[in-house]
């Protein structure tokens, strides 16, 4: 099969675009080409188009939420849902997604949808980083929490809980904060901030740490707790969005402010409740079963999609001949 990718940087390291890189590379491994835009059997656009649909070949429209905000909800979300009514396919990243989506959008114009967690190869990774062994040796428990920082996020809500939890449960800790432009710095000997970092060493990171904090609302499919499940290493989540749909029995979800699917302004987030009353386990207490997260089922599912979407789309032609 040729698959052309629509609107992916491959050069990126953005969640979106390393999740569709995975992807891509295990199509090739099971012997499907990566095509270019020219010649291809069926293409997967990703968030929104590059370039003018073309709707004379079979698409899988690939979605990564929407743009939620009530102000903006009319106007940012013009392409993305010109291409979701065009698609011939569709994924969503969650089943939170595909409620949100399908609320707003409606559902797709065909059957032919699916919802698809982001996979990866589950494998440790050699950790060779010197400073990551120094902080193991003076420290007890490390934690960790890694995005492109906006208030969504939740840094603050995320630094609050580190906080708490080095004050009642885990005083010789330290909390690792990796991504760009963080939005809610503090002055802590115990607080180290990174800035962005190339997915190895965010990995190494994850292998290295002993929790991960994410406690971003209404998250997607976060990919930085799929790297930190393929670590063995558990996630602190909230209720809301998809990100617990990835947790699952791997860690801990804090029960969130309530969300009931409608528009709301994630630049202004309400603060996670009762973090103070918050105790974790022992992370070597829980065995990490990251297996639905494996790059080549989530590869499988894809081909499985769009060998309906190929068929379906033959079929069509058929009858309108």
């Amino acid at each position: 099969m040729k698959i052309y990718f629509d609107s992916v940087n491959w050069n990126s390291t953005s969640g979106p675009n390393s999740a569709v890189k995975r992807i891509a590379i295990q199509l090739a491994r099971m012997g499907h080409t990566i095509a270019d835009v020219d010649d291809y059997d069926i293409s997967l656009v990703t968030i929104e188009p590059t370039q003018k649909l073309n709707l004379d070949k079979p698409f899988v429209h690939r979605l990564d939420g929407i743009w939620s905000k009530p102000q903006e909800f009319a106007t940012r979300n013009v392409n993305i849902r010109a291409c979701y009514n065009n698609a011939d396919g569709v994924v969503f990243q969650s089943q939170f997604d595909k409620k949100m989506i399908t609320k707003w959008f409606g559902e797709p114009r065909h059957n032919n949808a699916e919802v698809i967690l982001n996979g990866i190869e589950l494998k440790h990774v050699d950790v060779n980083i010197p400073t990551l062994f120094e902080m193991r040796e003076k420290y007890d428990k490390i934690f960790v929490s890694s995005a492109n920082w906006h208030p969504q996020k939740r840094l603050k809500d995320n630094t609050r809980l580190f906080k708490h939890l080095q004050k009642t449960q885990f005083p010789n800790s330290c909390f690792i904060v990796m991504g760009a432009n963080p939005d809610h710095v503090i002055a802590d000997n115990s607080v180290f901030y990174t800035g962005s970092q190339d997915e190895n060493t965010c990995l190494q990171v994850f292998a290295a740490a002993d929790w991960m904090i994410h406690l971003a609302r209404t998250d997607h499919c976060p990919n930085v707790c799929v790297q930190s499940l393929s670590q063995e290493t558990p996630v602190v989540c909230v209720s809301s969005g998809g990100t617990r749909e990835i947790v699952r029995q791997n860690g801990v979800i804090i029960e969130d402010a309530k969300f009931d699917y409608e528009l709301e302004d994630y630049d202004a987030p309400p603060q996670v409740p009762d973090i103070e009353s918050v105790q974790l386990p022992d992370n070597k207490s829980i065995k990490i079963d990251s297996s639905y997260l494996n790059i080549e089922e989530c590869a499988a599912s894809y081909v499985r999609l769009f060998e309906i979407v190929l068929d379906t789309w033959s079929n069509n032609r058929k009858q309108l001949r």
